[in-house]
């Protein structure tokens, strides 16, 4: 996967590109992203990424500066520049400095794609470039063609296999958690493979069959014939899958196929259609197989941004149950119907990156806490296809670590933010308030801070606040000439009639009273209050 990094001091504009990115249609995770020049710097060094996207204008470092920078440590990175109309010559400038390219605030999702299409291209062909010239004598022709660029990959198909039309299937185990032995499974494929040849295709075809993967959960197949009747490739697909049930012990594969190529040397254009239309099959959906050619345009899903909330805040409380009970219920959203594998991917990728954003907040990072960096995480996201094994990672190997950190510094910020909010309650008491809203100032869960406070004061926050109401309530009747009504609207009171029930049940007797009492103690030279609450 091609590592990108997002740097603009505009959280909308970072969100707006990651939402409008088809990150697994091209390959792409997101490695991080920055608000300004010098974070953006800091966190490319570290992490190495391949493309970057740059906002010209930024606190600390600007554009221009960074990019000059970073062509120094950095001469691979592709830098996309985004900018308004108004700094297009700044942005002509940066491009002078070997910026790859720009894209225009607003930015739209096409010209989007056209950019981030080209950068992709141009990373492929340096690619090949280096397979090209590392390559050792004697590896696979197909594994070579599906990493060659375009230009080259005519010159790695056989002889044989430059007739006809060509095609390639994809196959990926259904569950993450499945357990295939490669060497059990490669040779039941080859028999059954061998065994179709006669009645498929007229009997005149050729295949070639590669692992993808060393676990054995990948796999690609190219065929090749004069003309490659659909009805036979499916037939094709019915034993193969059959095949490699039986080999691998009750493994499901799904599979996804190309459309069909009239040259072989397409075949690594073909093994990205097979990924892109597995990547579409339904979560529910278990050994189908997913034609490129009958994929109908994707409808664009809505991330459950309440439901992260939700989440990021009970998991700053550090309590484990309650962080693992949010967390199935987001993960109930990303994958209600119609969900993919890709909307999965999608979800689980911008999950990583908002809890790696929060921790960046208190100056940590996943890594300081896993172990691993999110690049790392991105790459195991993209290894699960199934709704239980990528719940499973974020359960397992993500929250564990994180609910421990939170657990320490979420109990010290919580009697921070106590202490804070009982200094200003003392002089904000008139206004409307509401645990929930100063929860969120603080990223606290609302209960949370809740039981804090309770723990701290040996009140709940209403009573708390209620006390501190009367008391200011009393000290305007004491040394002024307010009205009741008056009074009551000086401690946070609309309604009159319900601040002199609240009046009586915390004083003892009713606002009359209260005044007749102060009356009375006037009169015989006494200033007699009742006791302070």
């Amino acid at each position: 996967m091609r590592r990108v990094i997002i740097v603009d001091d505009e959280k909308w504009i970072r969100r707006g590109l990651i939402q409008s990115i088809s990150w697994d249609e091209w390959g792409l995770s997101l490695a991080g992203e920055a608000s300004d020049g010098g974070e953006g710097y800091d966190m490319a060094l570290t992490l190495q990424p391949d493309i970057l996207f740059l906002d010209m204008r930024m606190p600390g470092l600007d554009g221009k500066q960074l990019i000059g920078k970073l062509n120094q440590e950095l001469p691979d990175l592709l830098t996309i520049v985004v900018s308004g109309y108004s700094d297009f010559e700044y942005t002509k400038e940066a491009i002078r400095h070997k910026a790859f390219d720009y894209l225009l605030k607003p930015v739209k999702k096409e010209e989007l794609a056209v950019v981030v299409q080209k950068a992709c291209q141009e990373l492929d062909r340096r690619d090949a470039e280096r397979r090209k010239a590392s390559r050792e004598q004697g590896e696979d022709w197909l594994r070579q063609l599906l990493h060659a660029e375009e230009s080259l990959a005519e010159k790695l198909v056989p002889a044989s296999w430059r007739e006809g039309e060509a095609a390639l299937f994809l196959a990926h185990t259904d569950r993450y958690g499945d357990h295939v032995e490669p060497q059990r499974l490669l040779p039941a494929m080859q028999e059954t493979l061998s065994r179709m040849q006669p009645f498929l295709f007229g009997g005149r075809w050729q295949f070639e069959l590669i692992p993808l993967q060393d676990n054995g959960k990948e796999w690609a197949l190219a065929i090749s014939a004069p003309k490659l009747e659909p009805n036979d490739m499916r037939r094709l697909h019915t034993s193969l899958s059959h095949a490699m049930a039986q080999a691998s012990g009750g493994a499901s594969f799904s599979f996804g196929v190309s459309r069909v190529k009239r040259q072989a040397g397409k075949l690594g254009e073909a093994c990205h259609e097979a990924r892109k239309a597995l990547l579409r099959k339904p979560l529910a959906a278990t050994g189908v197989l997913q034609d490129a050619e009958l994929m109908q345009p994707q409808e664009s899903r809505q991330y459950p941004q309440d439901q992260e909330n939700a989440f990021l805040w009970v998991l700053q409380s550090g309590n484990r149950q309650a962080a693992e009970l949010e967390l199935e219920r987001l993960f109930a959203a990303f994958t209600e119907e119609p969900a993919t594998v890709a909307h999965l991917q999608w979800s689980a990728d911008l999950l990583l990156h908002a809890m790696e954003k929060q921790l960046q907040a208190k100056d940590a990072r996943v890594e300081d806490m896993c172990g691993e960096n999110t690049l790392v995480f991105a790459e195991k996201i993209h290894l699960r296809n199934d709704r239980d094994s990528m719940k499973k990672l974020f359960l397992e190997k993500l929250l564990p670590p994180l609910v421990s950190y939170y657990s320490q510094s979420g109990e010290k910020l919580g009697e921070k933010a106590v202490l804070e909010l009982k200094t200003w309650m003392e002089s904000n008491y008139s206004q409307s308030l509401s645990l929930p809203q100063i929860a969120s100032s603080y990223y606290l869960n609302a209960d949370y801070l809740s039981r804090i406070f309770k723990r701290m004061t040996g009140q709940n926050f209403i009573d708390y606040l209620t006390d501190i109401r009367m008391r200011k309530a009393k000290e305007l009747m004491n040394k002024s000439k307010y009205k009741n009504y008056e009074v009551a609207q000086k401690v946070g009171y609309e309604d009159y009639r319900y601040f002199s029930q609240i009046f009586k049940k915390k004083v003892g007797m009713t606002i009359g009273e209260y005044r007749k009492s102060i009356g009375q103690a006037d009169h015989e030279g006494e200033k007699q209050i009742c006791p302070s609450l």
